[in-house]
Formats: structure tokens, sequence, C-alpha cells
């Protein structure tokens, strides 16, 4: 009898283990089918990118070296050309305004229906790197001042000063309000660092991967990603900052990254191009 028991007990505990053994191999294989893959290079006729944003099914991109904003279609073809920015950098966009921060005057213009305006800065920066809308709140990257200016109606918080400890800022170039969050491309301190609206540090991502420059992150509703301009690559995250996954082909200088549709696109500066991933 009680050899029986015994014999029962083992073959409970091996089968739990084969439980566990299949289901560890499922998650495995799903983690693993759902990491980016590249699908194919959109070519760019003349424009050398630094930001992008996604709108339906077309991108905008902003071509600074021609001063000017760009409406594109998926096939890489200008539907729409926008001339006369001032060194246009990482856009934002908000239902159908475009919001264009420009580095040479210091200001942060609307593009919409065709017609420009300024967004009023009760905070004077110096370079506007890039920028983040979300409803009434603004983030806008400060690069010569290294900080980020967040503006919610009248209310102005400055985040950040020069330096290289936690929460300080060496030339940020992007920025992105997500979840009552602010994530701040770290440029050349090469990393992403994440405060909360009223300016505290949260925490760092990145610093343990090398980034050679953080030029460009992304969050959307379970990653961080991260273009890093100089190391040709693209760095992958949890909201947490764990790393998921690297990508190193199909890029050359890689500076701002948009997800739309269950793709992601990379822009790449030097390429004048657009490296397409999915899942």
């Amino acid at each position: 009898m009680k050899n029986k028991v015994v014999f029962i007990l083992i073959a409970a505990f091996l089968g739990t283990i084969f439980l566990f053994s299949c289901r560890g191999k499922q998650e495995q294989k799903t983690e693993i089918s759902a990491q980016w893959k590249f699908v194919k290079s959109i070519d760019l006729n003349n424009v050398n990118p630094i930001g992008i944003v996604a709108q339906e099914n077309f991108l905008w991109l902003s071509d600074v070296d021609n001063n000017r904003i760009v409406k594109i279609g998926l096939d890489g073809k200008i539907i729409e050309s926008f001339d006369g920015f001032q060194r246009p950098m990482h856009i934002a966009i908000q239902k159908d305004k475009i919001y264009v921060p420009e580095y040479t005057s210091d200001s942060l213009k609307i593009l919409e229906d065709g017609k420009v305006s300024t967004y009023k800065l009760k905070e004077k920066p110096d370079a506007i790197a890039g920028v983040s809308i979300d409803g009434k709140t603004a983030a806008v990257a400060d690069f010569y001042n290294n900080r980020i200016i967040l503006q919610q109606d009248d209310k102005v918080t400055v985040i950040g000063k020069e330096g290289h400890n936690d929460g300080e800022l060496y030339y940020p170039t992007d920025v992105q309000l997500s979840n009552d969050l602010i994530y701040v491309a770290d440029a050349y301190n090469n990393r992403v660092q994440v405060f909360d609206l009223k300016g505290n540090y949260v925490r760092m991502i990145g610093w343990k991967e090398g980034i050679k420059v953080a030029t460009g992150v992304k969050v959307t509703g379970s990653q961080v990603l991260v273009a890093d301009f100089e190391g040709n690559r693209v760095l992958v995250y949890d909201l947490n900052g764990k790393l998921l996954q690297i990508l190193t082909d199909k890029f050359n200088h890689p500076t701002d990254i948009e997800t739309a549709n269950g793709k992601m696109y990379v822009v790449n500066y030097k390429g004048s191009s657009i490296s397409v991933f999915d899942k």
C-alpha cells in the first residue's frame, strides 16, 4: 500500500515538472515570436530624417538638412512638403497637429492644415531637440541647457541640470510623455532617464548596454525603444528597464522610432531611409 502511495506521489510530481516544463517552453516560444524582426527598408528620396510620427497610413518626417516637414506614404513617396522650418528635430503629433521643435530658432512650431503657428513656451530654451505633447502638457528637450521644460497649462517645471549623476542630463535630444512619466533620451550620458511629472528622478534605462549616443526614445504600452545613433542599433526594454532585445542590422545612424499598426519604423539619418520591423 505504501509503495502504491509513493508511486502515485512520484507520478504526480513528475507530471507537475512536465507541465511546468511545457509551459516554460510555450512561454519561451511566445517571447521569441514576439521579438522584432526586420521586414524591409524604405528609401527616402532627398530626405535626411531626424524625427518621425505616424498618422493613419502616413508618416511625417522632419527633414533636417532641407529645413522642412514632409508627409510620406508607406512606400516612401512624398505626399506633401512644408518648407521654411529652421532645423526641425524630433517632432510630435496630437490629433491633426504636428509639433515641430526648431533647433536654431529656439521655438516650438505647430503645423496644422498647412498653416504654421507658434506654441508659447514660458521658459526660454536654447536649441530645442525634441518635444512630446499629452493633452495640455508639453515636454521640451532643452539641448544646450541640459534640461527638460515641462509645461502644464500655466505651470512650468524645469527638470534636470548639466551633469552625469542620477537626475542630471547631458545634452538631451528626445523626450516622451507616457503614463504620467517623462522618458528622456539623455544622449551623451548614453542612457534614458525617467522622471515623474513633479520632476523627481524615477529610474535609469540602458546604462549597462554601452549605448554610444541615445538619440531617440519611443514608449509603447509595454516597451521602451531606444535609438543608439553612433552604435547603429535599436535597444528594446520593458517598462522597468529590463533589456529584451538588441537590433543591430539594417541601420545607418538611426535617430528616431515610431510604432503603428504592429510595425516599428526607424529613421536612418545618414542612410536616408526607414528600417521597418514587425513581430
